[in-house]
């Protein structure tokens, strides 16, 4: 992976801006966990646009919330030309994001140095964890299979 140097969003929230109001890209590497499984912290980034019309569900945008942090989550919703945004790892939607609070837009997703936006696994990705229904049960399912999993392994040896 190349070398990246690792700054504060806020120190460069003006040139992040004004890139993206001049019609350029910027390229964010993004930390967390709130976009697994499908962007992973160290490994993946993306590269944001200006919107140049309304988001939709599904999109995938970078806002600043009110309280001054930075966050990549998807459209869940629109209502009343407000967001509801969720992380692709959450099942607690945000409400009431207002299009001042926009940054940009993800154009570009590249998984392990791959573009994948435009292949039909990320699609179907998309389509079936955009229901809230299909990501809690599978959220749960994963969580109860490690508890499974960690709880066993405590009782073989004891070493977790």
């Amino acid at each position: 992976m190349a070398d990246r140097e690792e700054f504060s969003l806020a120190e460069y929230d003006e040139t992040i801006r004004a890139v993206l109001d001049s019609g350029g890209e910027f390229v964010i590497y993004p930390k967390g966990t709130s976009m697994l499984p499908l962007i992973r912290q160290g490994r993946d980034c993306v590269t944001l646009a200006k919107p140049s019309a309304l988001l939709k569900k599904g999109d995938i945008a970078f806002y600043l919330r009110d309280n001054g942090q930075y966050v990549l989550h998807r459209v869940v919703g629109v209502d009343n030309g407000r967001y509801t945004m969720c992380g692709d790892n959450q099942t607690a939607p945000e409400k009431g994001i207002e299009p001042r609070q926009i940054i940009g837009l993800v154009i570009k997703i590249s998984v392990d140095g791959k573009q994948v936006q435009d292949k039909f696994s990320y699609k179907l990705y998309k389509l079936l964890w955009g229901g809230f229904f299909i990501r809690r049960v599978l959220l749960k399912l994963g969580r109860i299979f490690l508890q499974k999993h960690f709880k066993s392994g405590d009782q073989t040896n004891g070493s977790h």
